[in-house]
């Protein structure tokens, strides 16, 4: 194991991201200029069950609302899923339900919902998305404006991240070690310049000799689960990629859906 842990499987990601300083630093630089700043988070519980029978209930990563009362989710998500933005406007939708009381009625409401954001951080081998951070709401497709605000995403794509060591942003910061943490052996002196509270406090906490021998126990599991996941993925990949070939589809026209380059492709013919 390397100096650092690797915030991509599920036992770092919570471990980290469970303490309020570190989730109020990444929530400010993932949505700055989307809210106001935020303060303080409480962390709310992540269990939804299903209402009626044949229904389907939900297990958030992690869930935390804000000062202002602002719902938000927080997914990892490392292998590629079928129908993943259906799963997460799912999971944002369903959070409505915690706000709008059964029986009540809609003339009787007094204001409408406090804004539910979900944030979708997608590991190496999500290749649905095609930018480093795709932002989505509900918008007027012929006025082409934004219709209403009270569900917004933002997925991020760790795939498409490219780190811009001449142009430093918390934001970036934020992205490059959920990409790369796990295989840093130092971090680069212009991040401690850069880092606020809740960084410099992550990047302690994330150090693998902090652990107890049981946090590092737990740690080498979900690694191994998360290795696996991605072994599996791998390969399920290859061969997609090698149907895409084989239907006739330019190779140019494959490196640019998927992000690979052209000698990639040519590798798994």
């Amino acid at each position: 194991m390397g100096k650092y842990i690797d915030l991509k499987c599920d036992f770092a990601f919570k471990y980290c991201m469970q303490d309020e300083v570190i989730m109020r630093s990444f929530l400010n630089a993932i949505l700055e200029g989307e809210t106001d700043l935020i303060t303080s988070v409480k962390y709310e519980n992540v269990e939804m069950p299903r209402e009626n029978k044949g229904e389907r209930g939900v297990c958030f990563d992690l869930l935390c609302t804000t000062e202002k009362g602002e719902t938000i989710l927080v997914e990892m998500q490392n292998a590629a899923q079928r129908f993943f933005k259906t799963r997460a406007a799912f999971y944002t939708y369903s959070l409505m339900r915690r706000q709008i009381k059964r029986g009540v009625k809609w003339s009787n409401m007094k204001r409408d919902i406090s804004r539910i954001i979900g944030i979708f951080i997608l590991g190496e081998c999500n290749g649905e998305f095609h930018k480093a951070i795709t932002r989505t709401s509900e918008y007027d497709r012929d006025e082409l404006t934004e219709s209403w605000d009270r569900i917004h995403k933002f997925f991020i794509s760790l795939t498409h991240f490219k780190f811009d060591k001449a142009n430093i942003t918390t934001k970036g910061i934020w992205m490059e070690l959920f990409k790369n943490l796990g295989n840093m052996d130092k971090i680069d002196p212009s991040v401690y310049e850069r880092a606020d509270e809740g960084l410099l406090k992550l990047l302690k906490k994330a150090e693998t000799n902090a652990l107890t021998e049981e946090e590092y126990d737990l740690y080498e599991a979900s690694m191994k689960r998360l290795e696996d996941e991605i072994n599996m993925e791998q390969h399920g990949f290859e061969r997609a990629i090698q149907l895409l070939i084989a239907s006739g589809m330019p190779i140019s026209e494959i490196s640019e859906r998927l992000n690979l380059s052209k000698d990639e492709i040519e590798s798994l013919k």
